[in-house]
């Protein structure tokens, strides 16, 4: 079984991943909200795997995002998977949501400062994944999730979603890309 540290343990996606994770017998540490970087990057580095759902709302989001990422590779963890958001997926080859014109300016700031931190794990020589609803969280829990494309009328339950990042922990078929998870 692995050791895992879920970063923002306490939120609702990672509160999941954590019951998911412990009911299938791996050793979790929770850290309800990011410590320090450096403190960060010390827990990780003791665990096979870092989980980082990870949210604060009073920074920059590009900065944040950036360092945190920056924290979980220097951290040496195994593997990183990292929450993240689907204006990022691709909606046809080379264009993502986000980048569309008719994408909404006020939540620009917040998916491009996700899009900070994927670029810092694209640069590292980490094993990294980002694993995104296809479209907003919320729905009934089917037990079940597909690996899709976006459609920003596909719900996610956080337990599917939960379901799918801990499936990746125990036979990861992903590596150093993003995907996009829905309830099937």
């Amino acid at each position: 079984m692995a050791k895992i540290v879920v970063f923002g343990a306490s939120g609702q996606a990672g509160r999941r991943i954590t019951q998911v994770a412990r009911a299938r017998g791996h050793e979790v540490a929770e850290v309800g909200r990011t410590p320090g970087v450096q403190a960060a990057a010390e827990v990780a580095a003791a665990h096979d795997v870092a989980v980082s759902a990870v949210v604060d709302l009073s920074r920059d989001p590009a900065e944040f995002y950036a360092e945190a990422a920056r924290a979980l590779v220097a951290s040496g963890a195994g593997r990183i998977i990292v929450v993240g958001v689907y204006p990022l997926l691709e909606t046809a080859p080379g264009v993502r949501l986000v980048d569309r014109p008719d994408f909404p300016d006020e939540h620009r700031p917040f998916c491009l400062g996700h899009a900070a931190g994927v670029a810092v794990l694209a640069a590292s020589e980490a094993d990294w994944l980002v694993m995104s609803p296809v479209g907003d969280f919320g729905g009934t829990p089917t037990g079940t999730y597909r690996i899709g494309s976006v459609d920003p009328a596909d719900e996610l339950t956080y337990e599917d979603f939960a379901l799918a990042v801990v499936d990746e922990i125990d036979r990861p078929a992903h590596r150093r890309t993003q995907v996009g998870i829905a309830s099937a």
